[in-house]
This record gives structure tokens, sequence and C-alpha cells, in this order.
């Protein structure tokens, strides 16, 4: 589903800090201007349909110099004269507790997930489709079970890249990348090498991913064939007819 906007909220406020309608769907804020403690970041993302999704992040500021108690334990039994040295901000301290790198961090990253449903509306892979893996198959001119790859119409490719262009790479980069710990890498997936798997999940769906049968034989078909045989991707290529069978 296309997205119309998206609206960033803090800690219940009834007016967003800010309104994203076009990707990348980044936020810089300033934490300086929140009070140390916990806080929670909402973000709405509006489809064109009327539709929409909230997701709700809670953190933590901490902007606070440390301090350090020099002379004083706690719980300790102390009498007569108590000398006590305090340093404060000292770059010496060593921080007392994980502290959160920062709401700029937190909303660029929950932000961006609206992004991926722009990825979702022209694929509709989701992230266990196109699921990082530290190895990259062994055989990369060969099927996901080993047997040879279908031909490629470059024709049918390039119109996938232009969908993946226009809505994929945002999100999973140019090179197919991905965002590690946000985005999964599409280059070297062997999900992504499984056409039946991938097929299926783009039809139907699966967990929390819908699918996306509404989308035309054709465009699954293209952004597909373009994403299994891109940069060292070589998993051969995918048909409407592929697709119309499945439905």
């Amino acid at each position: 589903m296309p997205i119309e906007r998206i609206e960033v909220y803090l800690d219940g406020g009834t007016e967003p800090v800010q309104v994203l309608t076009q990707p990348p769907f980044k936020v810089t804020y300033d934490t300086r201007s929140l009070s140390d403690g916990e806080h929670l970041l909402r973000v709405v993302t509006h489809y064109t349909n009327g539709a929409k999704d909230v997701k709700e992040v809670p953190f933590k500021v901490a902007n606070t110099p440390g301090v350090l108690l020099q002379g004083l334990e706690e719980g300790k039994e102390v009498s007569g004269i108590l000398d006590v040295t305090l340093r404060v901000a000292d770059p010496d301290i060593k921080p007392t507790r994980e502290r959160f790198p920062g709401l700029a961090a937190a909303i660029a990253t929950a932000a961006i997930l609206g992004g991926v449903w722009l990825f979702f509306a022209a694929t509709g892979v989701t992230n266990k489709t196109l699921e990082e893996v530290a190895k990259p198959p062994a055989t990369k001119e060969a099927g996901a079970h080993g047997g040879p790859v279908a031909a490629v119409d470059e024709a049918l490719k390039a119109k996938g890249e232009q969908v993946y262009s226009a809505s994929c790479a945002g999100c999973h980069q140019a090179n197919g990348k991905g965002l590690p710990g946000v985005f999964p890498a599409l280059d070297g997936s062997k999900n992504v090498a499984d056409k039946a798997y991938t097929i299926n999940i783009l039809l139907k769906g699966k967990g929390g991913m819908p699918g996306f049968a509404q989308l035309s034989d054709e465009e699954l078909a293209a952004v597909t064939t373009y994403i299994k045989n891109s940069w060292s991707n070589k998993f051969g290529g995918v048909t409407p007819d592929e697709f119309k069978a499945a439905r």
C-alpha cells in the first residue's frame, strides 16, 4: 500500500514533531530539550487507502553529566567528619549505566520502518524472504536446490530495476546490502534464491507480511527477476506465467 505520510509524535503529544512525506524517512531531534528518564516515540503511518499503522518505541534519555562520589560507598556506615569528593562531568568517569544512543537514532530507525512498506508495495518481499545471511550460497550459478537456473528476460529485469530504484533502494540500498539491523540484505540471500518460496510469499504473505496478489503478474515477476539477478546474485529468471500459475 502506498504511503501518504508518516507522523512522528513524542510522549503522547497531540501535534507531531515532524511529518514525513518522501523517503528516506529520517528525523533528527535534539534530546537535550527532553528531561532525563523514560520517553515514548510514536510513529503513525498513513496509507492512501485510509488505513494506518502505529509503532511505539519506548526509550530513555540520559544527558545529565555523570557524578562520582569518592570517599562514600553505598550503604557505608560513617561517623565523625565525612570527607567526600564529588567529580561531576569528569571525562575519566565511566558511565554507570548504559546510555540511550540518542533520540535521533531512535526516530530514524522507527520512522524508516514505514519506508519498508514502499518496498512491500512494489515487491511484497518480507524480511524473512530477504534475510541477511552470513555466507552466500556456495554456488551462485545454481538454483536454490542445486539445479540449473532459468533464463533471464533482460527486458523484464530492466523494468524491475526501475521499480527497485524508485521504491526499494532507499531502504535496501542501491547495492543490495540493506541496512544492518534494520533492513536485510538482498545480495546473497538464500531465500531470494528459492523461487517457489519467494513467489509464495509475494502472493500469500506470511506472518506479519500481507500478500500482494493485487499487483500484476508482470510487476511481481519484473522486480523479482531484478533482485534475483543483480549484484552477486545469479539465481535465474521468473516469468509472469509462474506467478499466474501460483495464484
